[in-house]
């Protein structure tokens, strides 16, 4: 049988472009293959959403088990914190992956979602305390909504936590800054007022909204007196 001369190979690969894409779409324009690969990517990021949903949720199942276990009061209070922050990444990747949207947010459904969460997850009475959410019509992204929803978290688990009398109530607002390209959360209650020169650095909860807040470029603002307490943050749209 004759021999290849060595200069020669017996296959040789299909050509590809240098951006990995088949030859089979070779013949597409510059501006169809760039459609092609941006619809690629935004199905591998719903995918990684997809995943990250589960992955969460398989997390909360798995520390919902040991719940029974844990008596001392202290490392209850820190698993229930502990499940309020993980279900708010969760609910955050849950809609994310439900609206198809990509990377962004219908801000008044999640935090919607989010604080119905957080009341449905803390025992006793206090659980039936009301929270109102009124929010400006702002899709936010990503990487502001996940800090932005911790803080709310945190904030709405202190204000549960405090001493309500019988017409307790939460309200949060999101309301649009003009054309500063910010906008701002307000979190009241009318619970009992923070103690005289109370510290927010020295509870953990509120040390790490403080911490969220600095990532959003801004600081945490509190007042409180006899009428209850008011937070607020601002944070880029």
């Amino acid at each position: 049988m004759p021999m290849l001369p060595r200069s020669q190979t017996a296959y040789s690969p299909p050509d590809q472009t240098g951006d990995g894409i088949a030859s089979g779409v070779s013949g597409l324009s510059p501006a169809d293959r760039l459609t092609a690969r941006i619809q690629e990517l935004e199905a591998e990021l719903r995918e990684l959403q997809h995943r990250a949903k589960n992955s969460l949720q398989l997390v909360i199942s798995l520390l919902k088990l040991q719940a029974g276990r844990i008596r001392d009061p202290d490392a209850r209070a820190a698993y229930e914190q502990t499940m309020v922050r993980i279900e708010a990444l969760a609910i955050l990747y849950r809609q994310l992956h439900e609206s198809g949207a990509g990377t962004h947010v219908d801000l008044g459904r999640y935090v919607t979602a989010l604080c119905e969460a957080v009341r449905e997850g803390t025992p006793g009475a206090l659980s039936r305390v009301p929270v109102t959410v009124n929010s400006d019509p702002i899709q936010i992204g990503l990487y502001e909504a996940m800090p932005l929803g911790l803080i709310i978290a945190e904030l709405v688990t202190s204000c549960l936590h405090h001493a309500f009398p019988d017409d307790g109530w939460i309200r949060i607002t999101v309301r649009q800054q003009g054309d500063s390209g910010r906008a701002r959360l307000t979190v009241e209650d009318n619970g009992r007022a923070l103690p005289a020169g109370f510290d927010t650095t020295a509870e953990d909860g509120l040390m790490l909204a403080e911490a969220l807040a600095g990532q959003l470029g801004d600081t945490l603002s509190t007042d409180s007196d006899a009428a209850g307490t008011t937070a607020s943050v601002s944070f880029p749209v």
